[in-house]
């Protein structure tokens, strides 16, 4: 309302009067109820704004002196800027010629909640100095922890504080001290050193990192992580962030430890240094103006190199990687080019066997380039076609390699029935392949060379309803399918004839038994009740085995306000066994939220014997907005023991928190006889000034390997 009755009164100049000043090609004006000439001095009084430079100065009263082009505004003064925020005072100096304002009883507070206080201040280009000082994201008025100090210079254009002389209370008890403390009031990156991150463990000893982040330029940033673990050794890696276009990004972590003798000896490890690389680097229009007209690129690289797994256990925070398996380590490069109609790509994966002393028989794939043209109509509108053809080169240092080559024609006719009640797609689909065996070790068959020409039938019939009530919607799709593979031609090299090592190697099986697909698939969705439910049934039927019926597999979906069930059921009729059972069941709440998931599996080409059969379950209850405790926990019932579990608390008072959590899990670790691992007891610590950040810190304790 002021802001509005100001506005009018300045548009009219009939209800108050107002003083304007020059200043190097900026006006200050002062505006008020009333004013008062006394000499060199005027007064003025009354709802009184100062207005200079995009900044509004109000206050009760204020003094304007001519000659030393000095203006006083006095009284509850409140500032606003375009910077946005709160700036309260108690009296401003405002001296026009030095654009230089001081404050007494100086308060100011952002849209984060941060306050700072100070006797006295002062701002002159853009800057902020303060004088015996508190700053807190706390109540003003009994604030849970606050930073006193006795000078502050605050940069309101990077909005960046360097205190001095710096105290930490915890309520009104100090209990840190520190000569220098810096920091930004805004998520701005700037250099420094970081919260360090403390624990100890009766293996490693005390155990202390302490990172330094150096703010090169706004497009790329280093992180350096030296650290010390007393009892085992030493170490530094670096993290290496970068922006190098708008449509790119990347990052680049290396580092190297060293452990004692000492510590190799006792735990038996393979290696007493450990070291690495890794990449994560992405870019949607990788070639830019150098692409064919109406071609889109893209570059994904995802590159994970190490000496062994501890170079990845020995760090604080791990970089995101793809998705892995507890044995195998992938590291990836991917290239594409395409348009509406064709595609062309040029991969590679390189693995890493962490259980492996060498990795020498691991298989490789460098590289892999695959052509695509996708479907396109051949003459008509139910008749389509595609083409596909990959080049795979399988490498490995010891051990037999292959040059795979495979193109893929697919002809598919499609034709809808009875008003769209029913689909037909009948697909004839020709794959010829050239596999090259190459010398890695020891050939054990005598021909170096596989050729082949097969056919795949395909026939299938579906039914795609959709049907509305007035309580919901009910989908219902029918699948009945039958394929079949015809071996048309062979080389001199028989498929028989190649061990089945070199088979599942480089997956060169492309027969499939005569197969009957049925499927049936339900889907229902409520209109106004929070209920969902998906239900799917798929059975296989060979005509020409044994045990005709293989597989039949089952999946329910269900939600229902706050639950939500999943349920996945493979039974396989040949071995008269469950290949597969996973359920889980959950609950989302306003306090509570929990979980609870089974999974039990067998091998497929091993007699069906067990492979996985465990039990996991979560739990989270918010006991308040303060208090919130987690815990989790996991069994595997074939090792008959369990595989992990964790247990503890979260304390937030918004202003801070506290974190801490007691765990147990397994760790990987090469020895000298190979891969291995221990369960490692760890207590976690993490408290956080918001929004500052915190000091975390964690303890191990080595109970078993």
């Amino acid at each position: 309302m002021r802001t509005l009755l100001l506005l009018f009164l300045f548009c009219s100049g009939v209800l108050f009067a107002s003083q304007e000043l020059e200043d190097q090609g900026q006006k200050a004006e002062l505006f008020a109820d009333s004013f008062v000439s006394k000499g060199h001095t005027v007064y003025a009084t009354g709802h009184v704004v100062l207005a200079y430079d995009g900044t509004l100065f109000l206050g009760d009263r204020a003094q304007y002196d001519r000659e030393a082009d000095r203006i006083v505004v006095e009284g509850h003064v409140e500032i606003l800027s375009r910077q946005g925020g709160k700036v309260l005072a108690d009296r401003v100096v405002f001296e026009a010629g030095k654009n230089r304002v001081t404050f007494s009883d100086f308060y100011r507070s952002d849209r984060d909640d941060i306050w700072v206080y100070a006797e006295s201040a002062e701002k002159q280009d853009g800057n902020y100095t303060l004088n015996n000082s508190v700053l807190s994201s706390c109540s003003v008025d009994n604030p849970d922890w606050s930073v006193h100090f006795g000078k502050a210079v605050y940069d309101s254009t990077s909005k960046y504080m360097r205190l001095r002389d710096v105290k930490l209370y915890a309520g009104k008890v100090p209990v840190l001290y520190t000569p220098y403390l810096g920091f930004s009031l805004e998520r701005q990156r700037h250099s420094g050193f970081l919260m360090p991150h403390l624990g100890y463990g009766a293996d490693e000893g005390f155990y202390y990192e302490q990172p330094y982040f150096w703010a090169i330029s706004p497009s790329m940033d280093l992180e350096l992580n030296p650290s010390i673990r007393t009892t085992r050794g030493y170490g530094l890696y670096g993290t290496f962030r970068f922006v190098d276009s708008p449509w790119s990004q990347g990052t680049i972590r290396t580092g190297y430890f060293k452990d004692k003798n000492s510590f190799v000896d006792e735990h038996n490890l393979k290696n007493d240094s450990h070291y690495g690389f890794e990449l994560l680097y992405e870019s949607s229009n990788f070639l830019r103006d150098w692409k064919p007209e109406g071609y889109r690129d893209g570059l994904y690289a995802n590159i994970d190199l190490f000496n062994d797994i501890d170079y990845s256990n020995l760090q604080y925070s791990t970089l995101s990687h793809l998705e892995e398996t507890s044995r195998f380590k992938e590291s990836r490069l991917n290239y594409f080019l395409y348009n509406d109609q064709q595609y062309f790509g040029l991969r590679s994966r390189y693995f890493i066997d962490t259980t492996s002393l060498e990795n020498n028989e691991t298989i490789q794939e460098l590289p892999a380039l695959q052509y695509h043209k996708f479907s396109s109509e051949l003459g008509t509108d139910y008749l389509h076609y595609s083409i596909d053809a990959q080049l795979h080169n399988y490498w490995r240092e010891d051990g037999v390699r292959a040059l795979r080559g495979m193109a893929t024609f697919p002809v598919e006719f499609h034709m809808p029935l009875f008003d769209d009640y029913l689909n037909l797609t009948v697909e004839e689909k020709l794959i010829a392949s050239d596999t090259k065996f190459m010398e890695g070790g020891s050939l054990n068959f005598s021909e170096d060379h596989y050729a082949a020409l097969a056919l795949h039938h395909n026939i299938e019939l579906n039914s795609d309803m959709v049907r509305g009530y007035e309580s919901g919607v009910h989908t219902m799709l029918l699948g009945l399918g039958y394929t079949k593979s015809t071996l048309l031609a062979e080389g001199d090299l028989h498929f028989e004839d190649i061990p089945k090592a070199q088979i599942n190697d480089f997956d060169l099986n492309m027969l499939y038994d005569s197969r009957v697909a049925l499927k049936m698939h339900h889907y229902w969705e409520s209109y106004d009740a929070p209920f969902a439910m998906d239900y799917l049934v798929v059975a296989d039927y060979y005509p020409e085995n044994d045990s005709r019926w293989n597989l039949l597999r089952q999946e329910f979906h269900m939600h229902y306000g706050s639950y939500t069930l999943s349920t996945r059921f493979d039974y396989s009729i040949r071995y008269h066994s469950l290949s597969q059972l996973a359920n889980t069941l959950s609950y989302h709440g306003e306090k509570v939220d929990w979980g609870i998931s089974q999974t039990r599996k067998e091998y497929e080409n091993d007699e069906h014997k067990l492979a996985q059969n465990d039990m996991s379950l979560d739990l989270h209850f918010r006991q308040s907005d303060q208090w919130t405790w987690f815990g989790s926990y996991s069994y595997d019932f074939k090792e008959k023991s369990s595989k992990n579990w964790e247990a503890g608390f979260t304390f937030d008072r918004k202003c801070w928190n506290i974190t801490l959590a007691f765990k147990q899990d397994i760790t990987p670790v090469l020895t000298k006889s190979g891969g291995g691992s221990i369960h490692n007891n760890a207590v976690m610590f993490q408290f956080n000034l918001v929004p500052f950040g915190g000091v975390g810190s964690r303890s191990f304790q080595n109970v078993g390997g």
